[in-house]
């Protein structure tokens, strides 16, 4: 049974669920066997995109779709992930309450604001909470706050803290995003100020939380994208939010102001590589890209180190799994930040350089 098979069913329902028009010609890719499906639903487990999966099996006709036993099993997931999602929207309401009679407005990032930009928000899967507050001193007040409340919050690398809100994880970040260059500091503080005003309201439960603007969106999660794949990787779920902020914000940035910001960073060339992918294999209209594809540009070997590290690097059958999971700690990890700069240093050369260094420095920051 070909991997190439699997991988080739695996994208075609990714995109069905992904964009509500498709003329994705799905008898090119199925009937396929029960074995065959059920390697579908793993890799879509692996890389956390069984819930768009689902939408896509569910455009299918009838004669095409899996075995009855698997397909229970694939609906309960995904009734849990709807579950999960609604349970989730009402703690970030409520910790939104909260952080306002603490005079505090911190700005959310990635999970449920994303979730907003797909067909079938609920059919995203979500991970923890993350916040934005800007400010040292607002993070020191509202640590310290969490505290006197008995949530125990605890520091983190990457400038950022944790705590647990009726066990849901949430982290709390001093940076709005995820550059590792220092010598873009200032330039990315002057960025965020000018956005400010641009910022976007999301409701949830009669609360508005506010999200990042539609640019600094693209960044966010970009970048994001990019510090995981120079450390353990990432799944296919990352890949999706990028698609789909492309799709829903398209009308509201300039792309070449986007280019100049990418540019700025040093990771334009990497940004044409993501772009690349986010076309052939998830499905994004070129039209919805901010400016056009490189001529010449492979990026084919991106996507099948993607395929192979899947989330966050946690399926990655080239370590050891086992005793990941036995000591709740990476495995090679020096070996894989070595692989990974040799990869990434043509295309992001001060991203690459710098991540280690300021995760290692961090950990020592109070």
């Amino acid at each position: 049974m070909g991997a190439e098979q699997i991988h080739d069913s695996f994208f075609c329902l990714l995109r069905l669920g992904l964009w509500e028009a498709t003329d994705e010609a799905a008898h090119s890719y199925f009937p396929i066997s029960a074995e065959q499906w059920e390697k579908v639903l793993q890799l879509a487990v692996k890389h956390t995109v069984e819930g768009i999966l689902f939408d896509g099996l569910n455009k299918l006709p009838l004669s095409l779709h899996p075995p009855k036993a698997l397909l229970l099993r694939w609906t309960v997931r995904v009734d849990a992930i709807e579950r999960r999602n609604v349970w989730m929207n009402k703690i970030i309401a409520a910790q939104a309450r909260f952080f306002t009679t603490q005079n505090i407005q911190p700005i959310l990032l990635k999970g449920q604001g994303l979730a907003s930009c797909y067909p079938n928000p609920n059919h995203r899967i979500c991970g923890d909470i993350d916040w934005y507050v800007e400010g040292r001193e607002d993070n020191k007040a509202l640590f310290s706050i969490l505290q006197e409340q008995h949530l125990k919050p605890e520091k983190q690398a990457g400038f950022s803290f944790s705590f647990l809100w009726k066990n849901c994880d949430t982290e709390i970040h001093q940076r709005l995003l995820d550059v590792h260059n220092p010598f873009v500091k200032s330039y990315l503080k002057r960025l965020e100020h000018t956005e400010r005003p641009r910022s976007i309201t999301l409701e949830l439960h009669k609360e508005s939380v506010f999200l990042p603007s539609a640019l600094l969106t693209y960044v966010q999660v970009n970048v994001h994208i990019l510090k995981h794949l120079l450390s353990f990787g990432i799944g296919m779920r990352q890949l999706c939010d990028s698609a789909r902020v492309c799709f829903q914000y398209a009308h509201k940035i300039d792309g070449e102001e986007l280019r100049a910001v990418y540019r700025k960073l040093g990771i334009s060339k990497w940004i044409d590589l993501l772009h690349i992918l986010l076309v052939k294999y998830i499905g994004l209209e070129t039209a919805k890209l901010p400016f056009p594809l490189p001529e010449d540009v492979q990026a084919d070997w991106m996507m099948r180190e993607i395929l192979v590290a899947g989330n966050f690097g946690f399926h990655d059958d080239r370590v050891d799994l086992a005793q990941e999971d036995q000591t709740n700690q990476r495995v090679d990890s020096f070996k894989r930040w070595k692989n990974n700069f040799r990869r990434y240093i043509a295309y992001a050369p001060q991203e690459t350089i710098f991540f280690p260094l300021v995760q290692y420095y961090s950990r020592f920051v109070k």
